[in-house]
Parts: C-alpha cells; sequence; structure tokens
C-alpha cells in the first residue's frame, strides 16, 4: 500500500510541475504577446490616420483652363465674368461633410507656392484642363500634373485627383480618354527630365526612377478624367459634382 501511495505521489507532483511548468511558460509570453499586439495596433492606427481626409477640393491647373468658372459654377451655379487670378478664391460647399473649394491662380510662379499651403488638408485635387487648346499647351498642363503628383503631402494623403476636360463644348476639343493618353506620354518625358536634375537640397522630385515609363494606375493617387463644360448654354458639370460627393 506504501508503494502504491509513494507512486501516486509522484504521479501527482509530475503533474503538479508540468501545470507550473505551463504557467511559467505562458507568463513569459504574456509581454511578448502584448507587445505583438500593441504593434498591431499602432500600425492600424497609424494606418488610419494617414487616411484621414482633408476638407479641400483644389481646383488646379494652368492660366485660361477655366479654373474660376468652374469655381463660380460650383459655388453659385452661375456663369461669372473671369480674369487672371494673382490670389486663390476659396468658398464653402454643402454636404456632409461640407467641403472647402480652392481654385488656386494658375500663374506658374505662384501655383506650386498656393498648393503647398492647402495640400495637407486636401480632400481631392482637380486638374482643370482646357480641351480646346491641349496639344498647344499639353508641356506646360503636363506640368501642373507633375507638380500635383509630386507633392509630399498630396502623396501621403493618397487623395484622389481628377482629371478635369473643360471646354467640351469647343470644336477642336480632345476628348478625355485622349488626354489622358497624352498626359501619361508627356509625364514619362517630364520625369527623365527631372531625374537629372537636382534641387537645393541635393534630392530630387521625380515620380519615377529614370527610365521608367508612366503609368497612371502607378501613382500615390488614384486618378481619374472625365469631360465638363463651365460656360455658355451647354454648361455641364455633372460629372464633377457626383465626384466631389463621393470622395
Amino acid at each position: 500500500h506504501h508503494y502504491f501511495k509513494q507512486i501516486n505521489l509522484s504521479s501527482m507532483s509530475e503533474a503538479a510541475a508540468e501545470r507550473i511548468t505551463s504557467t511559467l511558460d505562458v507568463a513569459n509570453m504574456l509581454p511578448v504577446i502584448i507587445a505583438i499586439v500593441i504593434v498591431i495596433l499602432s500600425f492600424l492606427l497609424i494606418k488610419q490616420l494617414g487616411r484621414t481626409k482633408g476638407n479641400n477640393v483644389i481646383l488646379y491647373g494652368i492660366e485660361g483652363a477655366g479654373k474660376t468658372a468652374l469655381f463660380a459654377q460650383l459655388v453659385s451655379g452661375k456663369e461669372v465674368q473671369t480674369q487672371i487670378s494673382l490670389k486663390e478664391n476659396t468658398a464653402q460647399l454643402g454636404g456632409t461633410p461640407p467641403v472647402t473649394v480652392v481654385d488656386i491662380p494658375g500663374n506658374v510662379r505662384l501655383r506650386s507656392e498656393v498648393l503647398n499651403k492647402y495640400a495637407k488638408s486636401a480632400r481631392g485635387v482637380v486638374l482643370v484642363v482646357d480641351s480646346g487648346e491641349f496639344v498647344e499647351n499639353k508641356r506646360e498642363t503636363c506640368e501642373a500634373l507633375f507638380e500635383v503628383l509630386i507633392n509630399s503631402d498630396i502623396q501621403k494623403s493618397r487623395c484622389p485627383v481628377l482629371v478635369l476636360c473643360n471646354k467640351q463644348d469647343y470644336e477642336m476639343a480632345r476628348g478625355a480618354g485622349a488626354i489622358l493618353a497624352t498626359l501619361e506620354s508627356e509625364l514619362t518625358v517630364l520625369n527623365d527630365t527631372a531625374a537629372s536634375l537636382v534641387d537645393d537640397s541635393g534630392s530630387q522630385k521625380t515620380l519615377f526612377p529614370r527610365g521608367t515609363e508612366v503609368k497612371f494606375e502607378k501613382v500615390s493617387n488614384p486618378l481619374t478624367a472625365v469631360g465638363a463644360t463651365s460656360v455658355g448654354e451647354g454648361v455641364d458639370i455633372a460629372a464633377l459634382k457626383q465626384w466631389i460627393m463621393e470622395l
């Protein structure tokens, strides 16, 4: 009997030791598990903060593209007499949540500086293109788009970019698809040129490494194109309004 009691006690001791060891293993692993959970939660939080939407819808482009006429149609639904702007126009649109439309002057010396002012709060950027004179202005129009796409705040926000092909009522107006294809081709050349230049800080400002063919599906910001007409009897900015509503 004493023999069996000794065996039973021995077995119980081994079982208890295993339970203690198992408990210690879990206790040792607990800090590791907590650390992993904290890292995952931090990553998700940072990712979510990175997606925080601003409230600015920015109208951008070269002089004469029709930005201010579009601004007036969006804000008041009316056609107004416009002139070359040297200062931005801003107005709030209703909606949930409300957005602020920012009409940035097209002057080549001013526009990128003003863009920097509003880029951190960008909800979306509209590149306004003069479809009627696109062939003559394709280089400068491409430069304006390049300025948007290489802006660090615009890239970080990953806000949508809309190429708005304005003045579709013009006889020589190019369609949205043709304009988008030409801009892709021009951006490849412009990107290669920028890759050979170095700014004052010693860094390059490019979309892709030199020699890379630019494709819009590879840029940081989702990019689409639509047609529009901002003045005259055939005013049509429905696609722009819909795009803003979906931001």
